[in-house]
C-alpha cells in the first residue's frame, strides 16, 4: 500500500493495473483502493495548498528539512503509455477498479462521466468531486474561465493525464483557443507572448505541481506585483492544487477516456 502510495505521489502517470492487481493480491478490496486513491490524491492537495500559500506552522517544530531529488530526474512516462493506457480500457468501459452503479445522474456534457463513476463504491465522494470541480472551473474577477481552463489543461499535460488533458482541451475549443496554443498546453509548454502575470500564473502551477515545496515568499510578492491579490492567489492555488487531486485519481484508478470524446 506505502509503495502504491509513494508511487502515485511521485510518478503518478508510471501507476498501472498491475499496480491495483498487486492491492488485490495483498488482500485489498477495489473500494479500499478506491479510497487509498482517495486519501493520497487529496492529501497531495492539502500538501499543495500548505507550500502554495505559505501556511506556517502554528506549533513549534523540530521536524529536519527534507528535498526531494530535482524534477527533471525522475522516471518519464514510457513512450506512448497514455495511448496504451485509453486502448487497453476499451474492453473495460470505466476503470481499473469495478463501479456498482454507473448510472450517475445529475450529470453534463461537460462533466468526465467516467471519473465520477469510478467513485461508484462512494457515492458521496463522486458528488463532493463534481461540485469541487465546479467550484474550481467556475471564472472569478482574477481568473476567468479561458485562464482556468488553459492552467487545468497545462497542469494535467505536465502530469501525463490524457483523461483530464482531453476534457479541459474540448472546453477550451468550446471557448475559442485555436490549436496551435492548445497543442502547445497539451504538451506542458506555456502560451507563446504571455503578459507578465500569466506568465508568474503559469510558472506557480509549474511549481506547484512539480516542485510544490520549493514555493518561497518570493513567488507570492511577485505575483502581487504583478497585479494579483491575496484572494486571487488564493484561487490560483486551490485550482492548481485540486488538479493535483484529480489527475492522481483518474490515472491510479485507470479511468478509461469515453468514447464520445476525441
Amino acid at each position: 500500500m506505502l509503495e502504491f502510495v509513494e508511487k502515485l505521489t511521485r510518478f503518478p502517470w508510471m501507476i498501472l493495473e498491475f499496480d491495483i492487481e498487486s492491492l488485490r493480491q495483498a488482500g485489498f478490496e477495489d473500494v479500499e483502493i478506491l479510497h487509498i486513491v482517495l486519501g493520497s490524491a487529496h492529501f497531495n492537495y492539502l500538501n499543495r495548498m500548505a507550500d502554495g500559500i505559505g501556511i506556517r506552522f502554528e506549533y513549534q517544530s523540530d521536524l529536519p528539512d527534507y528535498k526531494l531529488p530535482p524534477y527533471e530526474t525522475r522516471t518519464p512516462p514510457p513512450p506512448g503509455t497514455a495511448r496504451r493506457r485509453s486502448v487497453h480500457h476499451e474492453d473495460k468501459v470505466i476503470a481499473w477498479i469495478s463501479c456498482p452503479d454507473p448510472s450517475l445522474t445529475g450529470l453534463g456534457g461537460s462533466d468526465p462521466l467516467n471519473l465520477l463513476r469510478s467513485l461508484g463504491h462512494n457515492p458521496d465522494a463522486a458528488q463532493l468531486t463534481k461540485e469541487w470541480r465546479d467550484y474550481q472551473l467556475k471564472p472569478t474577477a482574477q481568473l476567468d474561465a479561458r485562464t482556468r481552463g488553459r492552467l487545468a489543461l497545462y497542469v494535467s499535460a505536465l502530469n501525463y493525464c490524457e483523461y483530464s488533458s482531453l476534457y479541459y482541451r474540448q472546453l477550451l475549443v468550446q471557448l475559442g483557443d485555436d490549436s496551435l496554443t492548445l497543442d502547445g498546453l497539451s504538451k506542458g509548454d506555456q502560451p507563446a507572448d504571455l503578459q507578465e502575470l500569466d506568465r508568474l500564473e503559469f510558472e506557480h502551477a509549474k511549481r506547484l505541481t512539480r516542485e510544490p515545496w520549493t514555493t518561497g515568499e518570493g513567488h507570492i510578492d511577485r505575483l502581487r506585483q504583478a497585479g494579483l491579490d491575496d484572494r486571487g492567489i488564493l484561487q490560483l492555488s486551490m485550482l492548481v492544487s485540486y488538479l493535483s487531486f484529480e489527475n492522481r485519481v483518474a490515472l491510479g484508478l485507470g479511468v478509461a477516456i469515453e468514447k464520445s470524446l476525441p
